[in-house]
This record gives C-alpha cells, sequence and structure tokens, in this order.
C-alpha cells in the first residue's frame, strides 16, 4: 500500500504541473495578444493621427488656393470696369486712383503708394497723396525698385549689400516697391504695406497691376507729348499760336469771370531779314532762341509766351492791366537791346532790338483777336516812329485807316 501511495501521489503531482505549466503557458499566450492588440491599436491611432494631419494639410491648402482663387478671380472681373475708367481719362492723378483702388480692393493692405517718374528731373515724384514727396533713383526701396526694374520685397531690400543704415530706413513702412514700366521705359513705382492675410500671389498680382499701370501711363504720356508737340515751336520751344487760340477762350472766361484784365505785348525783331541775310539763317535760328530765352526769364510763370510767327511774338499777361503790361515790355525790350546777340553790330541800329504794341481786354475789345488786331496796329506805328519802341494803344493815336501800316515798308 505505502509503495502504491507513492505511486498516486507523483502521479497526482505530475498532474498538478503540467496543469500548472499550462495554465502558465495559456497566460503566456493571452499577455502576448494583449501586447500584440496594444501595439496594433497604438499604430492604428498613429495612422489616423497621420491621416488627420494630413487631412488638416490638404484643407489648408484647399484654403489657400480657395483664397488664392478668389483674389485672381476678383482681380479678373474688375478688369474690365478698370481699363473702362483708365480709357475714359488722360489725366495722371486719375489713372493712379484708378489703379490704386484696383490695389486695395484686391490685396488686404492699408498702405498704398505710388510715384510717377519725372523725365524732366529723372526724380520720383509721390502723387498718391498731398504729401509733396520724391525719391531719387536708387533711394529707398521705391528707388531701387526703380533702379533694378524688378519687385523689391522688404526683406530682400534688407538682405541688400553696401546699403548704408539711413537708407534702409527710408520707405520702413513698405511691404513691397513694384516698378511700373513698359518694354524698356520706366513710369513709376507702386509701393505698399504689410499685407493683413498674405495668400502668396501678391508679387503676381501687383505685377499685373502695374502692368495695367504701365500700358495707360503711357498712353497718357504718348497723348500728352503729341499734344505738347501739336502746340509747341519746335525751334524756340515756345508756345505756337495753334496753343493761344486754343487757350484764348479759357483766359477770356476766366477773367470775365474774376473781373480781371487781359493784357497783351505783340513784338517783332527789328530788321531780322537783314539778319539773316548778312550772317545766314542759322545764326538767325540762334537769335530766335536766345531771344526767346530772354523772354522766358523776364516773364511770370502764369503769362503765355507765343512765338506767333516767323520773328513775331506775343506775351499774353493774365491779370496784368495795360500800364503794368507796358511796364513789362518796356523792361523787355530794353533787355534785349543790351543783350550781347552774336553779330549784333552788324544791325542798322547797331544792335539787335524790337518794336512792339500793347493792347488789354476788355478796355481795348471784346475778343483776344480784337487785342491782337490792336496791338499790331500799335506794333506797326512803333516800327514808323523808328523802331526800338513799345507803343500802348489809345483810340485816338489810330484815327487815320488802317490801311496806313499796309504803306509802310516793314522788316
Amino acid at each position: 500500500m505505502n509503495n502504491i501511495g507513492i505511486v498516486l501521489a507523483l502521479v497526482v503531482g505530475i498532474g498538478m504541473l503540467y496543469a500548472v505549466y499550462h495554465i502558465g503557458q495559456s497566460v503566456g499566450v493571452s499577455r502576448k495578444q494583449e501586447n500584440e492588440d496594444k501595439e496594433q491599436h497604438a499604430t492604428y491611432l498613429k495612422e489616423i493621427l497621420t491621416r488627420d494631419r494630413e487631412i488638416q494639410t490638404i484643407r489648408g491648402k484647399l484654403d489657400d488656393l480657395s483664397q488664392l482663387n478668389d483674389r485672381y478671380l476678383s482681380f479678373l472681373v474688375r478688369i474690365p470696369t478698370v481699363v473702362q475708367r483708365l480709357n475714359a481719362t488722360l489725366k495722371v492723378e486719375e489713372i493712379i486712383s484708378s489703379v490704386l483702388d484696383l490695389v486695395t480692393e484686391i490685396i488686404p493692405t492699408k498702405v498704398v503708394e505710388c510715384y510717377i517718374l519725372d523725365s524732366a528731373d529723372n526724380l520720383l515724384k509721390k502723387v498718391s497723396s498731398m504729401e509733396e514727396e520724391q525719391r531719387a533713383i536708387g533711394e529707398g526701396m521705391i528707388g531701387i525698385a526703380a533702379q533694378q526694374r524688378m519687385v523689391m520685397s522688404r526683406e530682400h531690400f534688407q538682405k541688400m549689400q553696401g546699403l548704408k543704415e539711413t537708407v534702409q530706413e527710408i520707405d520702413s513702412h513698405l511691404w513691397m516697391a513694384v516698378p511700373i514700366q513698359f518694354k524698356d521705359r520706366m513710369l513709376g513705382v507702386i509701393g505698399i504695406g504689410a499685407v493683413t492675410h498674405p495668400a502668396g500671389n501678391e508679387i503676381d498680382l501687383m505685377k499685373m497691376i502695374a502692368d495695367i499701370a504701365g500700358v495707360a501711363l503711357l498712353n497718357q504720356t504718348m497723348l500728352g507729348e503729341a499734344k505738347h508737340k501739336a502746340n509747341t515751336d519746335s525751334l524756340t520751344g515756345l508756345n505756337n499760336r495753334n496753343y493761344l487760340f486754343h487757350m484764348a477762350q479759357n483766359f477770356v472766361e476766366k477773367a470775365i469771370r474774376e473781373g480781371t484784365p487781359i493784357s497783351l505785348f505783340l513784338f517783332d525783331i527789328d530788321n531780322f531779314k537783314h539778319y539773316n541775310d548778312t550772317n545766314g539763317h542759322d545764326d538767325g535760328d540762334r537769335l530766335l532762341q536766345e531771344l526767346s530765352e530772354i523772354v522766358r526769364t523776364v516773364t511770370r510763370k502764369n503769362s503765355v509766351i507765343v512765338r506767333y510767327g516767323g520773328e513775331e511774338f506775343i506775351v499774353m499777361l493774365p491779370g496784368i492791366n495795360k500800364e503794368d503790361a507796358f511796364i513789362y515790355a518796356e523792361r523787355l525790350r530794353e533787355k534785349i537791346s543790351l543783350y550781347p546777340f552774336a553779330h549784333r553790330e552788324t544791325q542798322p541800329l547797331g544792335y539787335v532790338s524790337i518794336s512792339g504794341g500793347v493792347a488789354s481786354f476788355p478796355f481795348d475789345g471784346e475778343s483776344i483777336y480784337k487785342i491782337i488786331q490792336l496791338a499790331d496796329m500799335a506794333l506797326y506805328k512803333a516800327k514808323a516812329e523808328g523802331r526800338n519802341r513799345v507803343i500802348m494803344h489809345k483810340p485816338y493815336l489810330f484815327s487815320e485807316s488802317e490801311s496806313e501800316k499796309d504803306q509802310l515798308t516793314i522788316s
């Protein structure tokens, strides 16, 4: 029995060990499975988070594309109206106003400026406000954008080598400067301040807006140049008679409205044919040019100087009465007679001189045409009295027939 009990005890012990082993194995497998499940769950969560981030990125890009699309669409929708407005005006101020309105409608910025290049002094002059500002080519962001003929961002500007700190500070309120040009012709620069919600297409849009402005400004410039040429004497640079008669009515209407006179001094160069015949037409042309410059120096800017034809000139003096106009004419006559023109000694009087007549609206006549006629009669009277003199129109001086002047030999 004892042996049997021992055997049974061994069998029971072995069975228990076997059971414990298998239970341990089962627990190990369960834990392993649990760990694997946790890892799979974590991987799944990571994939979900990654996909969510990708979705957010895609949504952001779609929003950006939508914003870009909205700005491009807004730009394209406004183009026909802007072009129509630009074609309807020849005034630089109105062109710039339309262009800057387009900028503020398309790009969210509070600062928009425009400088136009003045070819006379090669300076960029601000036309977008009442402030009189100007930039030299190469000065500040505005000037460098014109000099380099490229879009200049604040970041690019600050990274440029060799710029002094004082230069860096110029136009520091601007975020971008865009040149306005047409082919190789520089016309101006548009500057904008910080953009509140940049979409990334601001440079492209500003380039397109600047191109539109360039075409409009070039058209205005070319038409202005053509108009100036049509109204300007090519030899002296003075206004011609076309301009005089074109502006005459405007001057008369203003004088009537303000109750002010318009005086007119008509004169010609004494013995000019003799000067040409003696010294040649080239010297005669130079004489006309030099004399024109003298007239400019002694004449107020609001007056109109006209080469009326040949050696004959007219100075229209708005707001000046006849007596003061006569004083002006005498001063001009004396200055010309003393000027050291080339070959002056070959003239019959020994110097270059002028003779002229002065008349005034409305006291002597009711139109500019009548005033010119009366001043012309006074001019002929001055010639008849020996030249190098100015005569002021007075009715009693011309009691004889107007045909008297046709009997005089005048040069």
